[in-house]
């Protein structure tokens, strides 16, 4: 007596069909468009040149300001523009806030 494998293979109402793939990579659209390059273009004009000139005053002012001197006397820092942190003051050339 044959195992029960057999026995269901051999069955006349078991049929093979011969099938093919409906989702292969081959037949599917594919889910995105492809990339467009995109490429930065220079930009001219009056506010994009006024842009730069007030950058490079503002990263001047930024850089240059820790090396001015302000003399305020015996005992007082003489950094023109400084922000103490720990002593809660802050020096801005003759103003002194705290």
């Amino acid at each position: 007596m044959g195992s029960l494998l057999d026995t269901a293979i051999d069955a006349p109402e078991v049929r093979e069909y011969d099938v093919e793939a409906v989702n292969r990579k081959e037949t599917r659209p594919p889910l995105y468009v492809p990339r467009k390059k995109i490429h930065p273009r220079r930009a001219h004009g009056f506010f994009r040149t006024f842009k730069w000139w007030v950058m490079a005053a503002t990263l001047g002012i930024y850089y240059v300001t820790p090396w001015l001197r302000w003399d305020r006397g015996p005992g007082a820092p003489d950094q023109a523009v400084l922000v103490d942190i720990p002593g809660r003051r802050f020096y801005f050339f003759f103003i002194e806030i705290w």
